[in-house]
């Protein structure tokens, strides 16, 4: 995997070598000059379109969290960002570790002022499929088991974010980071995908799916996961909210 990079207006294209074509869509995606076909989601937080180009479908993103929220904002100036980083992620998890359930994220585009990301986009295969059924939840449980003991994470493990396409599980979604100190962040996907909303219907226990051992990094996530289900952490989690529709910087 090569990633090319190119500088356009205030703009850094970072795209993949294999085809030309991407940094042309890239400086259309700054122009502003795509050709739209679907929203997927428009919110504060994000916004994921599909878009067509040269008659080739892609989904672009752009995670709006990342400058939206000052402290995330800041942080940045030490970071690649979310789309870089998941750029280089997921194409090294597919490449060199044949997880080749991931969709591949063929572009990022990221504009800094005074060293922050100001702005940013991903753009990625564009892919579909059906939702999962009950079946299917147990083969994305062997696929995060097996990204899991390759050291990374999903980091967004609900079901929403796999689907099926001629019986092949495919997911998106997700920035593929590794954890390196214990296995909190395992444990924590774990917890975070007993809650989905699939393996609640069917009455899957996730626990008992994934089959962990209980350590201390289980007990730390139990208490990160569900410490923020304490009433006064969520009261404090809607103030905040609230504020930030109003236009607050918290």
């Amino acid at each position: 995997m090569i990633i090319k990079r190119a500088e356009y207006k205030d703009y850094k294209i970072f795209y993949l070598e294999k085809n030309k074509n991407f940094l042309k869509l890239g400086k259309n995606i700054v122009d502003t000059d795509i050709e739209m076909f679907q929203e997927f989601k428009v919110t504060k937080r994000n916004y994921v379109v599909g878009l067509e180009f040269e008659t080739e479908k892609y989904i672009l993103k752009s995670p709006r969290n990342e400058h939206r929220i000052p402290q995330r904002k800041f942080f940045t100036m030490f970071k690649g960002g979310e789309s870089l980083s998941t750029l280089k992620n997921v194409n090294t998890l597919i490449d060199e570790h044949n997880f080749d359930e991931f969709v591949r994220p063929l572009m990022a585009i990221v504009k800094r002022k005074n060293g922050m990301i100001v702005d940013s986009y991903l753009v990625m295969e564009y892919a579909e499929g059906s939702s999962l059924e009950k079946k299917d939840i147990f083969t994305a449980v062997e696929f995060l088991k097996k990204l899991h003991k390759s050291k990374h994470y999903h980091g967004d493990a609900n079901t929403s974010n796999f689907m099926m396409k001629d019986g092949k599980l495919r997911t998106i979604d997700t920035q593929g980071k590794k954890y390196w100190l214990g296995e909190y962040r395992k444990y924590y996907e774990v917890f975070t995908f007993s809650e989905d909303r699939l393996a609640l219907e069917y009455k899957l226990n996730g626990i008992e799916l994934f089959n962990y051992p209980k350590n201390i990094w289980y007990y730390l996530a139990y208490f990160v996961k569900y410490g923020k289900k304490n009433k006064y952490v969520e009261k404090i989690k809607k103030w905040k909210k609230k504020k930030r529709d109003q236009g607050w910087k918290i």
